[in-house]
């Protein structure tokens, strides 16, 4: 918001320079317009800059400052005419910055409080040509803005989270998908707490496919995906990351959970048909930091412990 807000004052400012030599325009108190148009620069420069951390402001405490900004702009409007005041179209920057940046429990007081500084020439008496009907024509152009921006605003914050969900869902099961599972695991291990990480790998699902055709094996991926899920605490990240490879994240369990996750994982397998019996799975799990202190340390645990499973099996 500090540096879209420095970008709108300094447009104000320049617009007001630049008319100050139009033909025509007022040219008094100079001393207060130009007092004024190198306080808003500067104030301009240092919120696009960031020398003055916005970032860090919250929402609250940038409402407060328009309010209080509202006294400036009414300066500024008396400075360059009053009623008839050149910077008055300009006021639709600041209806813009309201109606985009605050919620609507914030931008409608605060473009009451608008509305109230561009008819401020009143309170001086100064009517000019037809303030009064100009105030209520832009009064109703700030309520039809809001609530265009406002309905608008919502359906790209919809439509953003719903890309941030797809992005992360496999489409076939609903689980969490590799880029879900990476997150999850980059987050446990920034929260620097004991965590178990498992593989889990459907024995023989090629020949499933292969005996009974896709649609089968497609089920069989659905039907895991819903008991894993049911089977696994809420707080976990369970997802597939590959065609019959799936993978759990269980912040803070240790090795007792882990070896109990494990065989819920293998518990709700055998709740699956798949096609000539329930399905068979291969579980392994490593616990942080026991098995690894860092990501590659800990999956190479889980990949080691997962092929010396199937390697073993082979021999046999």
């Amino acid at each position: 918001m500090g540096p879209v807000s420095g970008l709108l004052w300094l447009a104000a400012t320049v617009v007001a320079v630049v008319c100050r030599f139009v033909p025509g325009a007022p040219d008094g108190h100079d001393a207060l317009f130009w007092g004024l148009a190198g306080f808003t620069a500067a104030y301009s420069v240092a919120c696009i800059t960031r020398l003055i951390p916005w970032h860090r402001v919250s929402i609250e405490g940038h409402a407060i400052t328009v309010v209080a900004c509202q006294p400036l702009v009414a300066t500024a409007l008396y400075v360059t005419g009053g009623a008839d005041a050149y910077l008055g179209p300009v006021l639709v920057l600041p209806m813009l910055y309201v109606a985009y940046f605050f919620p609507l429990r914030y931008a409608v007081p605060l473009g009451a409080v608008e509305i109230l500084t561009y008819a401020s020439p009143l309170l001086a008496g100064d009517q000019g040509h037809m303030l009064v009907h100009r105030t209520i024509s832009y009064a109703v152009a700030y309520v039809g803005l809001v609530a265009t921006i406002q309905f608008l605003k919502r359906r790209l914050v919809a439509a953003e989270r719903h890309q941030h969900r797809i992005a992360r869902v496999d489409p076939l099961t609903g689980l969490a998908n590799r880029r879900a599972f990476d997150e999850a695991l980059d987050a446990a291990f920034a929260d620097d707490r004991t965590f178990t990480a498992a593989l889990v790998d459907i024995d023989y699902f090629k020949q499933i496919n292969d005996r009974f055709g896709h649609t089968t094996g497609d089920r069989v991926l659905r039907e895991l995906a819903a008991h894993a899920s049911a089977a696994v605490r809420s707080g976990d990240c369970l997802a597939r990351i590959g065609g019959d490879e799936f993978a759990l994240v269980a912040p803070g369990a240790g090795a007792e959970t882990a070896e109990r996750l494990s065989e819920t994982l293998r518990a709700a397998g055998l709740r699956v048909d798949a096609g000539d019996g329930p399905v068979s799975l291969t579980v392994v799990a490593a616990v942080h930091p026991t098995d690894g202190e860092d990501r590659a340390t800990l999956l190479r645990a889980l990949d080691r412990r997962l092929h010396d499973i199937k390697d073993a099996r082979a021999s046999r």
